[in-house]
């Protein structure tokens, strides 16, 4: 009889283990029984999109990080509705030639259940002058603290670049590289190419509000 108690127990004892082991199991695989997950983020699906899909960037406005407070947040669309700025303090205005400026975002999920985006702004400043020479030096200097800048796409939507909601204003734009060149005959052109980049850990966001003075 103390023998068969015995067994009983070991019994017990093993399935016990059996249990935690399948808890853990569980808790590291992203899909338990039933094919549910554990960390479900899809909220809704995506219908394609038949009108008017222009590319390009048609104008972007900068400004300093120390001279923004803050973007807010639209919690039902996930697009931010309005910038409050420092005192005195306001975004200045890039204008490009057509088709010479786009935003780039390119993702990537690691192994380990990270994310990193990589975002950039290029445009070509056309016309060597010490205008030009100077606004280039402003954006080397802001690159020392960084910049925020606000996008406006060739479908009028607009994007914020160096301000999330997970990272604030802790990862801005900053300056990538410029490449300024004279040409060489009369039909080369004559400027400068600016890459501003930064990276987060979550997609850029519209920006719904009026078009920054």
């Amino acid at each position: 009889m103390k023998n068969k108690i015995s067994m009983q127990n070991k019994i017990l004892y093993f399935a016990s283990l059996l249990a935690v082991f399948a808890v853990f199991c569980i808790g590291v695989n992203p899909i338990h029984a039933g094919g549910v997950s554990l960390a479900m983020a899809l909220t809704a699906g995506f219908t394609k999109q038949c009108g008017s899909k222009s590319g390009g960037i048609v104008t972007a406005w900068g400004i300093d990080v120390a001279d923004l407070t803050s973007f807010t947040l639209n919690s039902g669309t996930g697009a931010y509705s309005a910038v409050t700025l420092v005192a005195t303090k306001t975004f200045y205005k890039f204008e490009f030639n057509r088709g010479s400026a786009e935003m780039k975002i390119g993702g990537e999920f690691g192994d380990k259940g990270s994310t990193e985006f990589k975002n950039s702004l290029e445009f070509y400043l056309g016309k060597l002058t010490q205008t030009h020479r100077n606004r280039l030096q402003d954006l080397y200097d802001s690159s020392n603290c960084g910049m925020i800048w606000i996008c406006k796409d060739g479908n009028g939507q607009k994007w914020v670049l160096g301000y999330s909601e997970t990272l604030l204003k802790e990862y801005p734009m900053v300056m990538g590289k410029s490449d300024t060149s004279t040409g060489k005959t009369f039909a080369d052109p004559n400027g400068t190419t600016v890459t501003l980049e930064t990276t987060s850990n979550e997609m850029v966001r519209e920006y719904t509000g009026a078009d920054p003075t």
